[in-house]
């Protein structure tokens, strides 16, 4: 299929899905997301130990399952067996680990956009962007609004191509511009904190994107936005979107 490289945010987007109400990267999530207005949702991709890409934002499946240990050196076999929904609250027993498959699956059939970000270290993040993207290409239309790939590894947006791609920043560091130009990056995804009227100016003169994480506060997300941010990452998207409304 021929990849586009156009890129069309929303003003909200679903972090992780609706992770204030729903566990994160679930489909329940993904759900709740679609249910509470969003148009977007974000998704976190690692590797199964044989190199499957699953939804799971940690490095580790203590927090958000029943497992224990590395996900990376966890089969995928195991990863199904496990609960990754009643961490969060018994109401959400069962809920599975996904495939990017099968949660990318799940997201067109709910009609919504996506940005996959590949949660890997420098070491890994080729062969994780790799990966996924062998998947995604597969699975998403050539007519829907491509999938905006991110992440904090400069390997994995390396070898990316054919999708727009966003440079992921927790404290910007100087050099963020030719980062952004060097990796063919069309979006600076980065922690609302470190975001400021001046940042927001120069990506805008450059012709760059602008989305900011993790903002849960309608008057921080007023303020974003008054600055000129096309975006921000939420776990509450309908809370932000009824505040914006």
């Amino acid at each position: 299929m021929g990849l586009s490289s156009v890129l069309t945010v929303p003003r909200v987007i679903g972090h992780r899905g609706a992770a204030a109400v729903a566990p994160e990267n679930s489909a329940a999530g993904f759900r709740a997301a679609k249910d509470q207005g969003a148009s977007w949702v974000e998704l976190d991709v690692q590797l199964s130990a044989e190199g499957v890409p699953v939804v799971f934002h940690d490095e580790t499946l203590d927090r958000c399952s029943t497992g224990h240990g590395p996900l990376r050196d966890t089969p995928l076999a195991v990863l199904r067996g496990l609960d990754a929904g009643s961490w969060f609250s018994p109401d959400f027993a069962g809920q599975s680990i996904l495939t990017l498959a099968e949660a990318l699956e799940l997201i067109l059939s709910l009609g919504l956009g996506v940005n996959i970000e590949i949660k890997a270290s420098e070491a890994d993040g080729a062969k994780t962007a790799l990966a996924a993207m062998a998947v995604a290409s597969q699975i998403w239309p050539a007519d829907r609004p491509p999938p905006l790939i991110s992440s904090f590894a400069q390997s994995a947006l390396e070898v990316v191509s054919g999708w727009p791609k966003a440079l992921l920043q927790d404290s910007l560091s100087p050099e963020w511009p030719s980062l952004m130009e060097r990796l063919g990056c069309v979006s600076l995804n980065a922690n609302a904190r470190a975001i400021s009227p001046m940042v927001v100016a120069e990506a805008k003169r450059r012709g760059w994107t602008v989305l900011a994480y993790t903002v849960n506060d309608p008057m921080q997300a007023n303020r974003l936005l008054g600055w000129g941010v096309d975006g921000v990452f939420s776990d509450a998207p309908g809370a932000i979107l009824r505040a914006l409304s």
